[in-house]
Formats: structure tokens, sequence, C-alpha cells
């Protein structure tokens, strides 16, 4: 109060140029200093969600530390810069980073922490598992951190020009709920495109191939082992058997089964007289079950139209068959019990694979991580699927025997 008074004696003295011009500076002096201050819990928040990433456990407890030092509530939606907001979740990150280090009783404290300030299905996911793993009866270890980075620290010197941080290169958005890692142990879900019956529909596509439209449109989805066209053909020549006339899934599951593939794609393609749409069916060859039957739809008739109707319902259909992972939590006999329910988009009938995580693989110059060895344990297939969990029973044997907190991946 006193130095309000100060400052306003002064500036009565001062000429109204000169007061002015002292009140702008004051101002953007302290919108600077506020942006600093905001800049350190954001750089924080950004590096412990790199090393969750990088699953780097320890170094992101310290991150996350430092962030909740400045802001300690998990929101949605926290303003960054402006009008920049972004997903600000420490509370639950740090639980998240707890649990994989096998700390379960902190890792529950933050969880919980986390769900009470903003609920998210990531953070009850993870609060779940906790749960099973009868946190109560773990012994609490002491925290261990890595040492700081050696990166210089650039500290606000008054006189000096600061910009506006990057946010947008600085600051990645968090995690897909339950989203899989990028994990290199098999094989993703095999597929053969086939033709789609086409209805009234002429030569106003001009010399277009649907064929090789569809299969480019699946292959871009990095979702599926797409059968070439021409291996597709010479599989089906040796079994005599032909590609056009297929409209009902028993012919497409014929098919399918001939060329070894796990599913196929079929539909039909028909126009209406200025409209055309597309009904695609994903179908399993084994159990010739539809996994997924999508459609789109357009007004006119275009080239353009037709390559946007062809991605969407490509787009649809691997929305239906997610990768996700998850862990082994019970075993009994040949069925195991699996940490992946419906809220993480499991659907009877999903194939997995069961493996192990081994060592890193190093690089010999720079000795940093580059990657990991993962053995395949099995491969299971989901045969009741709840909401947080499901069973699974055993369909091929590969190295060694499943066991708890084995990990697991869709195909």
């Amino acid at each position: 109060m006193i130095m309000l008074v100060y400052v306003e004696e002064i500036m009565l003295r001062l000429p109204q140029r000169l007061a002015l011009a002292l009140l702008v500076g004051l101002f953007f002096f302290s919108i600077n200093d506020s942006l600093i201050a905001q800049s350190k819990w954001h750089q924080s928040y950004a590096a412990g969600l790199k090393a969750i990433k990088n699953q780097e456990w320890r170094t992101a407890i310290r991150h996350f530390s430092a962030a909740l030092d400045k802001k300690n509530k998990d929101k949605d939606k926290t303003r960054a810069y402006g009008a920049v907001f972004i997903s600000y979740h420490p509370n639950r990150e740090m639980g998240i980073a707890y649990y994989h280090l096998g700390d379960y009783v902190r890792a529950r404290e933050y969880l919980q922490r986390a769900q009470r300030q903003a609920r998210s299905p990531r953070g009850r996911s993870f609060l779940n598992k906790v749960q099973k793993m009868n946190p109560n009866s773990r012994p609490l270890p002491p925290p261990v951190y890595d040492p700081p980075p050696q990166k210089p620290v650039i500290e606000y010197q008054p006189g000096t020009t600061y910009e506006k941080p990057d946010y947008s290169s600085k600051i990645s958005p968090p995690a897909k709920p339950d989203a899989a890692e990028e994990i290199n142990v098999g094989e993703r879900l095999s597929v053969a495109i086939l033709p789609f019956d086409t209805k009234g529909v002429g030569d106003e596509f001009g010399d277009i191939d649907m064929l090789d439209k569809l299969t480019t449109a699946f292959v871009n989805l990095n979702r599926f082992k797409v059968v070439e066209r021409a291996q597709l053909e010479r599989i089906l020549s040796e079994q005599k058997l032909g590609l056009s006339g297929i409209v009902d899934v028993s012919t497409a599951v014929k098919i399918g089964a001939a060329v070894g593939v796990e599913t196929v794609v079929c539909g039909s393609i028909v126009r209406s007289r200025n409209s055309v749409s597309i009904d695609a069916r994903l179908v399993d060859t084994e159990s010739a079950e539809i996994i997924s039957a999508q459609d789109a739809f357009a007004t006119k008739i275009s080239l353009v139209a037709l390559s946007e109707m062809i991605q969407n319902v490509a787009t649809k259909i691997k929305r239906d068959v997610p990768v996700v992972s998850g862990i082994v939590v019970n075993l009994q006999n040949n069925r195991l019990t699996l940490d992946l329910g419906k809220s993480k988009g499991a659907q009877k009938g999903m194939k997995c694979y069961v493996f192990r995580e081994g060592d890193s693989i190093i690089h010999p110059k720079t000795k940093e991580v580059i990657g990991k060895v993962f053995e395949q344990i099995c491969e299971v297939q989901l045969v009741e699927v709840f909401d947080g969990y499901s069973i699974a029973k055993i369909t091929q044997s590969k190295n060694g025997v499943p066991q708890v907190l084995d990990r697991v991946i869709t195909k």
C-alpha cells in the first residue's frame, strides 16, 4: 500500500508523457517476470512427459515434482501462454511413473489425487492396476532420482530482451488414454483387400482402379499388414480362384483362408443418381464373424469424393480395432486374465501377443538406449471381454510360459 502511494506521488510530479511511458514499462516488465515464472513449470512438465514417453520413470518424477512445486493441481485446460491452453496432469503422470517403478503406495496416492482433481480414463485405468497390486502389502522404498541433466540454465537479467517461448515445439500434448506404445513385438493383423462389388458405377470416375485405391488407403493407416495385390492374385491363381463376384462374406472368408490372412475387407460401392455410397466390412477369416462394418456417403460424383469416402471408411475400421497394450494380471491353466477391457477398446475375438521385456539396445558410440529387445511368449485370443478386464486363451505357444506382469499388445 505504501509503495502504491509512493508511485502515485512520483507520477504526479512527472510530465504526462514520461509518466505514461514509465507505467507502460512497468506493465511489460511485470508481464515478462510472469512469463518467465510460468515457463519454468511448463518446461518441467514438458520434460516429464518426454521422460514418460522414453520410459525414464525416475527422471519423469523429478520433472513432475518441479512442476508441482509451481502448479500443484491437475486440470484438463490450463493456460500456458496468452490464448494457448494445455492439458496439465502432473499428479496423474507422477502416479504412473511410480507404478512402473513398483512403488504402488505412492502411485495410488498421486493417482487418487489426480482423479479427485480432474478425472481421466488414463488415470482411472492406472489406478485400477495399482489397486489390483494390493499396494498396502508393498514396502515403501525411498525415492531415487536421476542426477539433473547437464544443460545450461539461462536466467533472466534486467535490461535484456525476452523472447516469447515457443510452446508449440517445447510442449508435447499428453499421450492419448491407454494408447499402446510403439513396440516391435510381432506383425500386425494381416488383411487382404478384396474387390468391392460396384452397382450403377460407370466411367464417371475415369480410368481408376478401385482395388488399388482401397489397398492404398489401408496401407497408409499403418495399422494392418496388407497383402500386396500381385501376391493376392498369384495365390488365387494357384488355388484356381478369381477376384470377381465377391459379394458375400462366405466367399470372402474362403478367399482369405486360401491367401492365409487373418482378416479380409470386402464390400460394395453403389451410385444412386448424383450420390454415391460405400459399405465395407472387416471379416475374421477363422470365425467368419464381422469385426467391423462401416459406411460413407457423398452427394457428388467425383474422384475426390470417392477418395475421401474410401479414406473415411478405412479410418473408421481402424478405430474399431485399436492397438492397445496392457499386462497379464492372473493365470489359470491356458486362460489368462488381462487388464484389457472395453474401456480400452478391447473386443471379443481380438488376437494379442504376450511378451516380456528384455535387455536394452545401447548405441556403441553414444551409449544411449535406442531400443529394447522384446521376447514373444505366446499368442492369445480374447474370449470374454468386460469393462476393465478380459479373459484370453492361449492359441500359440512360442517361448516359455506366460507369467503375471508379462506385457500384452493387440496384433
